[in-house]
């Protein structure tokens, strides 16, 4: 009887039909490969919240508390309380909260024998709890408040028990750009931004709210433009409803370079470029962003040159400008002999979207070609290039430089800047991809490096999703392509971290590649139909020999059918040994892994006992 060793190459391949990815990894999360070996990615731990409002993990003291049964130890940060009238534990963040916004708060209760307790955010109240745990609710907070200083809990007149920590967020406040520097004193930062509010973050996970006094709040969630010019008048059929292919009013994104050791940010709703002044912050660690004078207003994006020039696209409010600050001047904007400021208007359909730094130049993206930025030196200062047609930008954040390449995702393909041109990257899960995802929330997706791995990731939205749950990636040293789902929503790479720190939907910043805990998501790879004799006869598999980095870390289920249209038998899961034995028949099959949770296995050849067989 003859073994039969499933030789299936590295990378998902789901493109076109089911039997176009025989032989061929078809599905997977949390997967990469080495040296053709399947094995898990990274895992993550959380690092900092940059949207807790009210985080204690041991209870601060409150504003007050309205009856003698409620006390506060303030030696280990616990509030016990007993029978008597009812009291409450309330705490102030009035200057964090908004009118008609939902907001979470997470309440843990150690111990509650008898009575309730009832959270609430700035007075409004949610549903009361009556057993020990952590418990989340979120409150719909109404169009106006007085005061926010009662928010934390009430207790019933008769609860008895403890609670050890209240946390407060605001739901859907996601940050949308981010970006990493090391300061001249080696100390790492992280910058991010939301539709109203830019942070910081310091090595030691503590974050500061350095939004510009001056900046002005822009859209939260990308929406559609369901009513009046959302639609070219006159097209479509009196009596048939039309398409859900309306105008979308994208999210606010953020663009955030570091200028030597400060932070310069705009916001593509503010348009107004900021700087950040590290050594002010030093000083005083209330500093906030300031608007940049004699800067160019309206902009929709920026990046910093090699050569030390900040770039304004869409300077002034011409969707087709670049304007640049003198060299190594961030005040100086307007052109002169005696300086190198500057700006032009690119000869192209397109908006300009974003830009980054390629080895030697600087790479422009507009919603439908592509452009290079050269420094040339006086008169010219920079002389531009378009190197590609039909190749836009599909959302600000979707591009990252890897070296002297570029990577981005573009309306119905993936593109490649090879230091030469832009092309067209060959995506072998290209039907999965841009037909999965929610195209009216794209401004939301956001593409991140991930150098360690040589990958490149790109999260977006799934099909019915507000926020980027799924993600793709490209592995450009083995050039094969990994997909799965994980909730993030921006970012930024290893290197001044030790770790990649990408920012989750409930505002937890994780760092990524953190031994192997995913959170209880499943750690899984299943394959395409796996034809034996390409259908001509039906198998009979009585033995599997797996071979593995550690015995057990992995199970095996196999899906068999007989014809490609039929209803799969599932078989298994098996925690295969050396050997397993194992009974099942078809003409294809598919083999699924599940890792278990916490391990780095790594997976070798599995080789199956195969003999003709009937149907039986």
């Amino acid at each position: 009887m003859p073994l039969v060793k499933l030789d299936i190459p590295a990378g998902i391949y789901n493109h076109g039909n089911d039997l176009d990815s025989k032989g061929r990894w078809r599905d997977s999360s949390l997967i990469r490969w080495n040296n053709n070996a399947p094995q898990p990615v990274g895992g993550f731990a959380e690092f900092a919240n940059i949207e807790q409002l009210l985080a204690h993990g041991t209870l601060q003291n409150a504003t007050g508390w309205t009856s003698s049964n409620v006390t506060h130890d303030t030696t280990n940060g616990q509030v016990t309380f007993t029978a008597g009238s009812a009291g409450s534990f309330l705490q102030d963040i009035s200057t964090d909260l908004e009118v008609s916004k939902v907001y979470v708060i997470e309440i843990t209760v150690s111990a509650l024998t008898a009575g309730s307790i009832t959270p609430t955010v700035a007075g409004t109240t949610g549903s009361a709890i009556t057993a020990a745990g952590t418990h989340t609710q979120e409150i719909t907070l109404p169009g106006s408040f007085a005061t926010a200083a009662s928010t934390g809990f009430n207790t019933s007149s008769t609860a008895v028990g403890t609670v050890t920590s209240i946390l407060v967020r605001k739901k859907g406040r996601q940050s949308r750009g981010a970006h990493a520097w090391t300061t001249l004193d080696g100390s790492p930062y992280l910058a991010a931004g939301s539709y109203n509010r830019l942070v910081v973050l310091n090595g030691n996970g503590t974050v500061y709210d350095i939004t510009p006094n001056s900046f002005t709040a822009g859209t939260e969630i990308a929406t559609e433009n369901l009513g009046y010019g959302g639609k070219t008048y006159g097209q479509g059929f009196y009596g048939i409803e039309r398409e859900r292919n309306y105008s979308t009013a994208p999210a606010t994104t953020w663009s955030l370079d570091n200028w030597g050791e400060d932070l310069v940010a705009c916001s593509d709703a503010d348009g107004k470029l900021y700087d950040w002044d590290k050594s002010a912050f030093d000083a005083d660690p209330t500093t906030i962003a300031a608007q940049v004078t004699n800067a160019p207003t309206d902009n929709l994006a920026i990046v910093v040159t090699a050569e030390r020039f900040v770039f304004c696209l869409g300077a002034d409010g011409n969707t087709r400008k670049v304007q640049w600050c003198d060299r190594e001047n961030l005040t100086v904007w307007s052109p002169q002999v005696t300086n190198e400021a500057g700006d032009l208007e690119l000869q192209t359909p397109g908006d300009l979207m974003a830009g980054c730094r390629v080895r030697g130049r600087t790479l422009l993206l507009t919603t439908t070609d592509c452009w290079t930025a050269t420094y040339q030196g006086p008169p010219i200062v920079f002389g531009f290039q378009k190197i590609g047609d039909s190749c836009g930008l599909v959302g600000r954040n979707m591009l990252s430089s890897v070296g002297p390449a570029a990577f981005w995702m573009g309306y119905n393909n993936f593109f490649v800047y090879d230091g030469s041109t832009a092309q067209v990257l060959p995506c072998e899960v290209h039907d999965k991809v841009f037909t999965e995802m929610n195209r009216d929330k794209l401004s939301h997706g956001w593409c991140v490096s991930n150098q360690k791995y040589n990958e490149v990731w790109w999260f977006y939205p799934g099909e019915s999703a507000d926020e980027s749950t799924r993600y793709v990636a490209y592995d450009y040293r083995e050039r094969h392509w990994l997909i799965g789902s994980l909730t993030r929503v921006t970012g930024d790479d290893s290197g001044s971290f030790d770790d990649p720190l990408w920012v989750g939907d409930d505002g937890k910043v994780y760092r990524q590649e953190l031994g192997y805990g995913h959170g209880g998501s499943e750690v899984f790879l299943e394959s395409g139909p796996i034809n034996f004799a390409d259908g001509e006869n039906v198998a009979r598999v009585t033995e599997l020999i797996p071979e593995e980095k550690t015995q057990g870390d992995v199970s095996l289920t196999f899906k068999t059918r007989f014809y490609p249209n039929d209803t799969e038998t599932t078989h298994g899961p098996f925690n295969p040994a050396n050997p397993t034995s194992v009974r099942f028949t078809g003409r294809q099959l598919r083999m699924r892994i599940v890792g278990d949770a916490g391990q780095n296995w790594r997976l070798g050849d599995v080789r199956l006992r195969v003999t003709n067989g009937g149907q039986r």
